[in-house]
């Protein structure tokens, strides 16, 4: 609150007090000035942050322009057959195969990465490590298979019984017989394999290791090479 004096100072006592009057009022002004900012500031903090529409826009692929938030919530609610069904119809709109309904290994070979490390990352996050297409992999290799190159039959039998897509020595029906349950064997989900094949689909899914590799969504194996010794030469006779 600024002070006025409404009288004319009339004698010298009355002028000092004026002269006061007024280096409050400059005072209380400055103060005001200076507190303007402070309130503008505290304003700013006071207002919301757009959390929940930046980690929407972080679900859109910036390759495909595809939301992941549907999947992230179906996960979210442990519904895992939902969630399997959306998995593959997404990876089938990211390379534009939508209307045909299945995949081509060219079309695995153009996977955009985002999309895929998207994908394996709302799974494992779900699931707590068990499912993911990352989960899988090592199983795929450790059972003797190699990313993008078919090995023996027998090779992708181990991997497909060790993740469960496999019993009684059988590929089990598809989609029907996967158990959409945290009970599954790790690595069970995601598969996003032809309902038709009856094969496991080792053709396709041997070609989405090698497209998980070269997206760097896991590290791939390094062959060791065999070390030179002297010792290995064998002398001429």
């Amino acid at each position: 609150m600024l002070f006025y004096e409404s009288s004319i100072p009339t004698n010298k006592s009355q002028a000092m007090s004026m002269t006061k009057i007024l280096a409050i009022n400059k005072f209380l002004l400055a103060i005001a000035v200076l507190l303007i900012p402070m309130n503008s500031a505290f304003a700013q903090l006071a207002a919301p942050s757009p959390t929940s529409t930046e980690t929407i826009t972080s679900l859109v692929s910036p390759d495909t322009k595809i939301d992941y938030l549907p999947l992230k919530n179906l996960l979210a609610a442990k519904k895992w057959r939902e969630s399997n069904d959306e998995t593959r119809r997404l990876m089938l709109q990211a390379v534009n195969r939508d209307k045909q309904g299945w995949l081509t290994v060219e079309d695995i070979n153009k996977m955009p990465c985002w999309d895929l490390k998207t994908i394996d990352e709302l799974w494992k996050q779900a699931s707590n490590g068990r499912f993911g297409f990352s989960v899988q992999y090592p199983i795929f290799v450790d059972t003797g298979n190699k990313p993008g190159r078919l090995m023996a039959p027998d090779a992708y039998d181990k991997f497909g019984t060790q993740v469960g897509w496999r019993q009684n020595n059988e590929w089990i029906l598809f989609k029907e017989n996967l158990n959409y349950s945290l009970d599954a064997p790790i690595g069970h989900l995601p598969n996003p394999r032809d309902e038709y094949q009856i094969n496991g689909g080792r053709l396709e899914y041997t070609n989405l290791t090698k497209r998980i590799a070269d997206c760097k969504i896991v590290v791939a194996p390094v062959q060791a090479m065999p070390k030179f010794s002297p010792s290995s030469i064998t002398p001429k006779k």
